[in-house]
């Protein structure tokens, strides 16, 4: 009778412990349906208050450049910050577009041979102006005769981007220097700086999305948030790794690795 009664316990509780299992595994669905839904409503609103701001910036530039006749000088200078805040407009929508493509699945890489030397080329002629604005220093050493590599050179590129773009706006004097090698099959890219550093207990945070240091002075520098957190969607679309290596008050590095050779995009985790 005892053995009767522990097996009927046993079964009911089996039967619950399904139950609560199909019940988990259906809520799951509903969650990953909704964050499905999120995203592609977030990409679809970014799209749409992207075209008609890349209108209102290229009516800017026209102005500007006086093709409506020359303007005083109050009126530029008024149309320059119309300007300025447009482009930070749109960098904000383009960071909140590029993550709900890849949370929808719908970023893909468009692989093609590119070099090394060329993507720090270009990051470090749109960067300059604005470390030399602010009275740093900003070098690039690549080594020599790196080879050809396959990868989303725009992608590559918009990480590069983001990682220097961030070491200038969080660096008030001092460096910046960008490094870029060949190690075991790979490329390595590091951006160091002189900045403020970064605690422990922030490190791995960086990389999440909306997240900042939570710092006066790191609030107020702006932004979403996102810039760093699809960078490294990105490189580990591209089956790499980013990391930070920080002590605070000492400056930061973050160093990205990439295969040489991508032949097809990985899942970003």
């Amino acid at each position: 009778m005892h053995l009767i009664e522990t097996f009927a316990a046993q079964s009911v509780l089996a039967i619950q412990n399904a139950k609560l299992f199909r019940e988990i595994e259906e809520k799951g669905r509903e969650l990953e349906a909704a964050s499905r839904h999120k995203s592609q409503f977030l990409a679809n609103m970014s799209h749409e208050l992207r075209t008609p701001l890349n209108s209102v910036l290229g009516f800017t530039e026209l102005l500007v450049d006086g093709i409506y006749g020359e303007l005083p000088d109050k009126a530029k200078a008024t149309v320059a910050r119309v300007q300025a805040n447009g482009h930070h407009l749109l960098g904000l929508i383009n960071d909140v577009l590029d993550l709900s493509k890849i949370e929808a699945g719908q970023l893909k890489l468009a692989l093609e041979e590119y070099s090394v030397g060329q993507i720090v080329q270009s990051t470090v002629t749109a960067v300059e102006p604005l470390a030399r604005a602010k009275g740093l220093m900003l070098t690039a050493t690549v080594a020599e005769k790196l080879p050809i590599g396959r990868g989303d050179e725009r992608r590559l590129t918009q990480v590069l981007l983001n990682l220097a773009g961030n070491a200038v706006k969080f660096t008030e004097t001092g460096a910046i220097d960008i490094l870029a090698d060949a190690v075991d099959g790979h490329f390595e890219i590091t951006v160091r700086d002189t900045g403020p550093g970064i605690a422990s207990k922030d490190q791995a945070l960086i990389f999440e999305e909306f997240q900042q240091v939570d710092s006066s002075s790191t609030k107020q520098k702006g932004g979403t948030g996102l810039g760093l957190a699809i960078s490294k969607r990105i490189v580990e679309m591209h089956g790499g790794t980013i990391e930070v290596e920080s002590v605070l008050g000492s400056g930061s590095a973050i160093r990205l690795k990439i295969p040489m050779r991508v032949e097809e995009s990985a899942e970003a985790a």
